[in-house]
């Protein structure tokens, strides 16, 4: 199991030349189903929280959902834990579609279970067939798990715009990948290419409604979530032996829709997308918004009780600021005279 776990880790990371070509595929079959299923099926309730809080959530009963590339059942398992969590949960009827028959078979049995234990009613249809090519019915929610970095770039534009014409027109699509540097801005790149075909319109993680990513412009720079999450015991055992996980659930994502939502509305809405640094005399992140990536800057002289949410702010939140981005500037300053208003727009209401 360890060695399985770890080869499927290097064809993601440092050998994507052997992605389709596991060492043992039983043993990379049993990783998939009782490590990386688990540590990531709760990459999805991010998006779900962002999409309810915002009134979002389609609202069909029971709610069609296409998950594509299933796999051992990561999205929908994720998806089905996040709506019990959010309480008064939808029946669901999810459609699974992966060319790998046994791994459906896991994602089955798996759902099955905790449609049980969460007390939702899941009507369950694995299918086999390649997601790529496959028809889709329609539907209210489509999601992609770690498919799309899998696929050429034409093929990735393909599949998002056939998922994008199968939801309806309160629908979303969800697209979660890895946090590596290069599949994260092959997601940047593909956002930008369906906004400028019109395809869609993003509703997270981007508070920026425009093209193109502001992330491209500089090679070493990517957009990614960095989330804290408690992993079971025996998956977080798992992580410890291969030295894969800590206690960060790291991704990167994109929801789009037909109408245009944003996460955050207000044209000075900007999404966190560092770390806090807090060098001597000032406290600093990186926002990005329609202005652009740009560092937002409070100097401790400036701190007041309208602009201490900045300090607040973290990763993955936004902030809503008074202060006008000027065109090319390298940064904005947060005065005193500034107001900061932090939203957390993937933290249950409940």
């Amino acid at each position: 199991m360890i060695k399985a776990i770890v080869d499927r880790s290097e064809r993601y990371t440092s050998d994507r030349a052997r992605l389709a070509a596991p060492a043992d595929k039983l043993g990379d079959l049993a990783a998939r189903a009782a490590f990386f299923t688990i540590a990531d099926a709760m990459k999805i309730a991010i998006p779900i929280v962002e999409l309810a809080n915002r009134g979002a959530l389609p609202a069909a009963r029971p709610l069609r959902v296409i998950d594509l590339g299933a796999g051992c059942g990561a999205m929908s398992l994720g998806l089905i834990e996040t709506l019990a969590r959010l309480g008064a949960p939808p029946a669901l009827a999810i459609t699974a579609i992966d060319r790998d028959a046994p791994a459906l078979g896991i994602a089955a049995a798996a759902i099955r279970d905790l449609a049980t234990k969460r007390g939702i009613e899941v009507a369950f249809t694995p299918r086999t067939d390649d997601a790529t090519g496959a028809k889709l019915a329609g539907c209210d929610l489509v999601v992609i798990g770690t498919l799309l970095n899998e696929l050429a770039a034409p093929a990735r534009q393909l599949l998002v715009e056939r998922a994008l014409a199968a939801i309806g027109e309160d629908g979303a699509v969800i697209v979660i990948e890895p946090a590596l540097r290069d599949t994260a801005r092959a997601l940047h790149e593909l956002r930008d290419a369906l906004l400028v075909r019109g395809a869609g319109h993003v509703f997270a993680p981007c508070t920026r409604s425009i093209a193109p990513c502001p992330a491209l412009a500089d090679p070493n720079d990517w957009c990614h979530e960095d989330r804290t999450i408690k992993l079971p015991p025996r998956t977080a055992e798992l992580a410890r032996l291969t030295h894969l996980r800590d206690d960060g659930m790291k991704f990167s994502y994109l929801v789009l829709r037909r109408q245009p939502l944003a996460v955050v509305e207000g044209p000075g809405a900007w999404r966190i997308v560092s770390p806090p640094r807090s060098p001597k005399g000032k406290h600093e992140i990186t926002g990005c918004s329609d202005a652009g990536w740009v560092p937002l800057r409070l100097l401790r002289r400036n701190r007041v009780d309208a602009n201490r949410d900045l300090e607040r702010a973290d990763r993955g939140d936004v902030v809503v600021v008074s202060a006008v981005a000027e065109p090319g500037a390298d940064r904005v300053e947060i005065t005193a005279d500034t107001t900061v208003d932090r939203r957390e727009p993937a933290k249950p209401t409940r």
